[in-house]
């Protein structure tokens, strides 16, 4: 058994080492000979414990983030021979599949127009075939709920057994796919007719970028990501992935199955139950399911952050600006937010914990909806730090206001 993981991990030190040198500058064909020679085989779960040996040593999840569609090229005459990952329907790896199978069948299609654009004469019109692309790439902002049932429900997962990396530098990667498909969309909204040179000089190439980051990550996930998970999570941890997932919701391709595994008895986390005592509070006192209620009413949505930058509490309610889900309960707040934005959560933290600073404020535009997001700093009496509550709410309808109501007078 020991020479088995004697050779496992020399074979790791290997694509190790020639991503190494990717790093410092080696040409991909270079790199792609010397581990053909080097190596007769090597799987998913090696490329997996690669990144997780590599930024354990040193390198950062964003370097290996931008080299990371190089090194899965140059592996790939390993992982093409694995086959995709088999699962029951109704399984979230199943739902996983079958959603990209509705992605790559609209990626599909947008290269036909694309080629079909490339084809047209200078004079001809090319407005039909690119409205195409655009209902297309329009059908491609899905993915956003793939990529988020993978960060919040299954990403946390890895963390809590203590492997971050991998998926940290996946969710980079789909930060770069949502800026690509937002960025041509807005482009091609500003076209109103086009002739087939006028096209090109518009750059299909950059459709051609956000169609590729999307296949790329497919790739990556059927390769490695995928058969990891299943290696990795129980089948209980699985069936409160299957359980969330609705309230994020699925991509382009709906469920037509219940799943639960087979054999022995799985059920959701246990939720606290309703006591028949009050809860007193210095102002008043409530009823457990009163409290509970309380705030799945209050017009706005709240999380609480313990002092150790733990998330302890999110509030329920119908219409959430931001998606919640139980999986992210005594999980790292600083695995809750994309890469690129962990470093203003940190400095939030750190000027409330120092008592620089008690409340952070954030305005941002969703489509026609204002969304307004303030963090508070949570003291004791002697001004210790006890955590930080979010507090966001949609503000559009606020906005609006104007003039009194004084009479009575029920919105629709």
């Amino acid at each position: 058994m020991s020479e088995v993981i004697d050779n496992r991990q020399q074979r790791i030190e290997i694509m190790k080492s020639l991503v190494r040198q990717l790093h410092l500058g080696s040409t991909e064909g270079k790199i792609q000979r010397q581990l053909e020679t080097m190596l007769d085989e090597a799987d998913y779960s090696d490329v997996f414990l690669m990144e997780v040996q590599l930024i354990e040593e040193g390198i950062s999840p964003e370097s290996i983030r931008d080299l990371c569609d190089t090194h899965t090229r140059v592996l790939s005459q390993h992982l093409d021979l694995q086959e995709t990952p088999e699962t029951n329907p109704g399984h979230p790896v199943h739902t996983f599949i079958q959603e990209n199978k509705e992605l790559t069948l609209r990626t599909h299609k947008i290269r036909y127009h694309i080629d079909q654009v490339n084809e047209l004469e200078e004079e001809e019109n090319a407005l039909p075939q690119m409205r195409e692309i655009q209902s297309l790439l329009n059908d491609l902002m899905d993915v956003d709920k793939h990529y988020r049932r993978k960060e919040n429900l299954l990403f946390p997962y890895f963390e809590k057994k203590d492997i971050p990396g991998p998926p940290t530098v996946m969710w980079g990667k789909h930060d770069e796919v949502r800026e690509y498909l937002k960025l041509t969309i807005q482009g091609l909204q500003e076209i109103d007719r086009i002739q087939a040179g006028e096209a090109q000089a518009y750059n299909l190439f950059s459709v051609s970028t956000a169609i590729e980051g999307i296949e790329d990550m497919i790739y990556k996930e059927e390769k490695i990501l995928y058969p990891t998970a299943l290696d990795t999570l129980t089948e209980q941890e699985w069936y409160q992935i299957y359980l969330e997932s609705p309230e994020i919701g699925d991509c382009l391709y709906i469920p037509e199955f219940e799943w639960a595994p087979e054999g022995g008895s799985f059920q959701q986390i246990d939720q606290t139950a309703t006591q028949t005592g009050r809860i007193q509070m210095p102002t008043g006192a409530f009823q457990l399911e009163e409290l509970v209620k309380v705030f799945s009413t209050l017009p706005f949505d709240l999380t609480f952050v313990d002092k150790d930058d733990t998330v302890r509490y999110f509030s329920p309610g119908k219409n959430r600006v931001f998606d919640r889900t139980r999986t992210i309960l005594g999980r790292k707040v600083q695995y809750c937010h994309p890469p690129k934005s962990v470093h203003i959560v940190n400095q939030i933290l750190d000027d409330f914990k120092s008592g620089k600073q008690d409340q952070a404020r954030f305005w941002i535009n969703m489509g026609p909806r204002t969304i307004y997001i303030v963090y508070y700093a949570l003291r004791d009496e002697a001004g210790g730090y006890l955590g930080t509550l979010e507090v966001t709410q949609d503000i559009t309808g606020i906005r609006e206001i104007e003039g009194e109501r004084r009479l009575l007078e029920y919105d629709q």
